[in-house]
Order: C-alpha cells, then structure tokens, then sequence
C-alpha cells in the first residue's frame, strides 16, 4: 500500500484554475437576470474582474505572485458583503473562500 503524504494532497496550479473558473461561472449565473442591478453591478465590475487578474497570474504559473493572493481577496470581501446583504449569495463567498484557501496551500507547492 503506498502512503500518500499529506503534501501531494494539495492543490496545483491547474486545480486552483478550475476551482476560479468555477467561481466565475457561479458568479456569473448570480448576475444573471433577474438579479438585482447592484447585486449585477458589484459582480460584473469588481468580484469577476479581481478574480480574472488572479488567473492571469495563475495561466502562467506564477503562483507566488501576491497579485494572485490580493485579487482573490479582493473577490472574497466583495462575496462576503453579498452573503452578509443576503444569505443567498453564501454559497458564492463560500466558493471564494474555497478558492484562497486553494491557492494558499498551491503555494507552498513551489
């Protein structure tokens, strides 16, 4: 039986890109129509823009970029002021919160 150290558990670069992707395409669904104009607005201009600058960093594999660390949080206090307005957006700041902690762990990879 081979032992699996708990260090190859963690997340790689392109676990944590699909994890982003994720979050955008969630995001984008809670844009969507018929949600509310500010809910859209504060989505499309500040939480998916800071995580597309994250994914630049992250395409190129510059994982201990802190451009990366600071746009995922950026995304994250931005979901966090959604899911505090109104319970509905919880799982979106939960996805976010996922995803910084995925990328705190892929960076002790490199």
């Amino acid at each position: 039986m081979q032992i699996i150290e708990p260090e190859d558990l963690w997340p790689t670069a392109p676990e944590v890109l699909s994890t982003l992707e994720e979050a955008v395409r969630m995001a984008e669904e809670i844009a969507a129509p018929p949600a509310e104009r500010w809910i859209a607005k504060r989505i499309s201009d500040k939480l998916i823009p800071s995580l597309y600058n994250a994914r630049t960093y992250l395409e190129i594999g510059q994982l201990q970029s802190p451009e990366i660390r600071l746009n995922i949080l950026k995304a994250r206090l931005e979901a966090g002021e959604l899911a505090n307005a109104d319970a509905r957006y919880a799982p979106l700041y939960s996805k976010v919160r996922v995803l910084a902690e995925e990328a705190e762990l892929a960076t002790k990879m490199t």
